[in-house]
């Protein structure tokens, strides 16, 4: 897990600091005395936040924070992990208990110490209600908490688990989980404290492992990344079929690496095909060009089988690649098809059909492998976001500007798939 820092990365949280809450608005005062002189005050024109786009869902930002997350819970990986059984109706009553018995406490240790006059120098008297509100919190903390296992062979230390730990301690939580049957931060008390406190210990943590300043502000909503991840961890957890056994497992590894050999052949075949049919339909001046962009084996998109052979697999569109690139790809099957003889049609169709389109997901893209010497045209942006000055070098990013870009050859070559009676309009 190495997430990317190409790009600026606000967390969404809290502040624990209260100044914020004392600043006085004039705008009121001011629309009082408007309407005292019998004008009617103007509105005032708040401007809106800015909205904080998260990272794209199969960045190595986003899967940094969804993997601390998913660690803090006990488990790894990006595909065969199990996530911890939801709160109890028993916890959630402890959680809610803990909740009134905090406010309670704190308000009567504000009131106690607005009372106070014992000690007159201000920034003592701060220090001291500060280290006593501490103390107060402490005594306030979870009794009942278990935390979860650490994984195996994971680079989070035992130190920021243990850090995380207390912090839910601190907070009245018995364990680290969602109400998985409310995936979402606003619908659940729960879960909105959980996704906070995850969100600032991934915050704490990304400062110290990438050896920032700690007074680095990150820019990612960690937070609301958390929020999107749970509506689709629970649905995609309940879907996964139940553990096989080992005879069985065995048996479909075999099956696997037999057909990803398969694959990997027809990816060859996929390739050869689409270079040739680009060297009949391009424009000579270009043909050098798209020569070497089309040669790369892993230009080609990936695809999963159906159970049914019968049946087309289904298209798996890489992360990395721009939708120029792929709408090009895509038109060079049409007109391989076009150019192939009648006796080679057949099976030209079967190899090339597809049932269906749909991104990778992130076990699929962390298997990717990304061509080498590809025009910067024909990665996508939030990959090239995603992608550090070193990494960019180590792939070889060809960046200088092409006289002949990969739109003008798609619409070149959509000239000649396209049927006489279904020319499109400009």
């Amino acid at each position: 897990m190495t997430p990317s820092t190409s790009q600026p990365i606000m967390l969404d949280l809290a502040s624990d600091d209260s100044s914020s809450d004392e600043k006085v608005n004039d705008a009121p005062m001011a629309e009082d005395a408007q309407a005292r002189k019998g004008k009617t005050p103007a509105k005032s024109k708040k401007p809106k936040p800015p909205e904080t786009q998260l990272p794209h869902r199969l960045s190595s930002l986003t899967r940094s924070i969804v993997e601390f997350a998913k660690f803090m819970m006990g488990t790894t990986g990006r595909d065969n992990y199990h996530l911890p059984d939801p709160p109890t109706s028993e916890e959630l009553k402890q959680y809610e208990a803990w909740g009134i018995d905090y406010v309670q406490a704190v308000n009567a240790f504000h009131q106690e110490q607005a009372s106070r006059n014992d000690i007159e120098d201000e920034a003592e008297r701060e220090h001291l209600k500060k280290k006593e509100l501490k103390e107060l919190e402490l005594s306030l903390q979870s009794t009942r908490y278990e935390p979860a296992p650490i994984p195996p062979n994971y680079e989070i230390s035992k130190h920021f688990k243990d850090q995380c730990d207390q912090s839910f301690r601190l907070k009245g939580f018995p364990r680290i989980t969602f109400q998985w049957n409310k995936p979402s931060l606003e619908g659940s008390s729960w879960n909105h404290a959980t996704a906070d406190i995850l969100a600032n210990q991934w915050h704490s943590w990304y400062i110290k492992d990438r050896r920032y300043s700690p007074s680095t502000k990150l820019t990612v909503d960690a937070k609301g990344v958390i929020g999107r991840w749970l509506k689709t961890a629970a649905m995609n957890q309940a879907q996964k079929p139940k553990e096989e056994s080992s005879e069985n497992s065995t048996r479909t590894t075999q099956e696997m690496n037999t057909l990803r050999r398969h694959r990997e052949q027809r990816r060859v075949q996929i390739a050869r095909h689409r270079h040739a049919s680009a060297m009949r339909s391009v424009p000579k001046q270009h043909k050098e060009y798209l020569s070497e962009l089309l040669l790369a084996n892993d230009m080609s998109s990936d695809y999963e089988d159906d159970e049914d052979p019968e049946v087309p697999p289904t298209r798996i569109l890489p992360f990395w690649r721009s939708k120029a690139l792929t709408d090009l790809l895509h038109e060079l099957d049409v007109a391989t098809i076009q150019l192939a003889s009648s006796e080679k049609k057949p099976n030209l169709i079967k190899l090339l059909q597809r049932k269906e389109t749909r991104e990778a997901t992130e076990l699929e893209v962390s298997q990717e492998k990304v061509p080498t010497n590809v025009c910067l045209q024909g990665f996508n942006k939030y990959f090239l976001q995603d992608t550090s000055i070193l990494e960019r070098r180590q792939l070889q990013i060809d960046e200088t500007p092409k006289s002949y870009s990969l739109t003008q050859a798609l619409v070149d070559l959509q000239k000649l798939t396209c049927k006489s009676n279904a020319v499109p309009i400009d």
